[in-house]
């Protein structure tokens, strides 16, 4: 048998036994009406034995006669109109509230951007007043009082007064001149700048001087050596001294006049003398060296040549005593 056949042979059985149910349940309702006392006993009987006889593999949820389809247009749909109705009520009460929202955001809105537009302005404003206040310090601000000061560094050290030279410095009785005050006399006979430069240790550094009174280059000109290189020499002698003994005073002297008429003075000339002593006076304003010029203080202001005095001099190139005292006046200007 095929599959179609068994099918509808189902179905016809299904529905023979749906009608017979119905019909049975009809029955039952038309015994809800008033009973027949004269057919009551004889109904009764005959209902249960309907009953037992009644097929009851098919419970009464499954009765169902689906002729009575053609009336669900009849059937309650009002639980439909109501949801349809909340569903409604929801999407209201969400627009509602995002009306609100909206609202609520642009209103909130405009104060920022009213607030920051007027903090602009203030900012701008406060610029303007700060600008202005400038421009009218700047012209009515007093004149500035520019003060400096300058610390310097004061090293102590013992006093003791160094004078280096040729003969002329070795003949100086400082001891004489000098009564009571630490001096040194460091000059050697017939020294030039180039003596002094080798032995600088034992002639300078040794008495470690608060003070250096330095005369040479008369027997520099004698010998011969140029100008640059007498300078030149008198220089370096003075920068050493300041680099190896930083907190001595230095003095440098002129090389001092002679008698060209005298044996003495040999091949030395005043007019070379003053050409090195211009040079070295330079120097000295460049470098803030003292510098002593001794040649106006000994040269004989009467005579119409340039020749240190008569009185000053024993041989035309070394000092008298009048000579000495002369020199000893102007150095103790220094010694104060």
């Amino acid at each position: 048998m095929s599959n179609d056949n068994r099918k509808n042979n189902n179905y016809k059985r299904r529905n023979s036994r749906y009608n017979k149910g119905y019909r049975h349940s009809s029955n039952l309702k038309n015994d809800n009406k008033k009973p027949n006392p004269s057919t009551s006993n004889s109904t009764r009987e005959n209902r249960h034995q309907n009953l037992y006889d009644e097929d009851y593999s098919i419970t009464k949820q499954q009765i169902f006669d689906f002729d009575e389809m053609k009336f669900s247009d009849e059937l309650d749909t009002s639980f439909v109109e109501n949801k349809k109705k909340k569903k409604e009520d929801i999407i209201g009460k969400l627009n509602q509230s995002y009306e609100k929202q909206s609202r609520v955001r642009s209103v909130s809105k405009k104060p920022k951007v009213r607030l920051g537009r007027f903090f602009v302005v203030l900012l701008i404003f406060l610029l303007l007043i700060l600008v202005i206040v400038f421009a009218v310090y700047a012209f009515v601000k007093p004149p500035k009082e520019v003060i400096v000061t300058k610390e310097k560094k004061v090293v102590v050290v013992d006093d003791n007064y160094l004078f280096l030279g040729d003969s002329i410095t070795d003949y100086y009785d400082l001891e004489e001149y000098y009564e009571d005050m630490p001096v040194v006399n460091s000059g050697v006979s017939g020294n030039t700048s180039e003596d002094i430069l080798d032995d600088m240790k034992e002639r300078v550094y040794q008495y470690n001087p608060s003070k250096v009174f330095l005369l040479i280059g008369t027997n520099d000109i004698q010998h011969e050596f140029s100008e640059d290189e007498i300078v030149e020499n008198i220089q370096k002698i003075l920068e050493e001294i300041h680099e190896n003994r930083p907190y001595a005073e230095l003095y440098l002297e002129s090389i001092y006049p002679v008698d060209e008429e005298k044996e003495a003075s040999k091949d030395r000339t005043n007019d070379v003398i003053m050409e090195i002593n211009e040079r070295l006076e330079e120097y000295c304003k460049k470098e803030k060296i003292t510098y002593i010029n001794l040649f106006d203080q000994l040269v004989d202001k009467d005579s119409d040549e340039v020749v240190i005095k008569e009185e000053y001099t024993k041989d035309g190139l070394h000092l008298s005593d009048e000579g000495y005292e002369v020199v000893t006046k102007e150095i103790k200007k220094y010694l104060k």
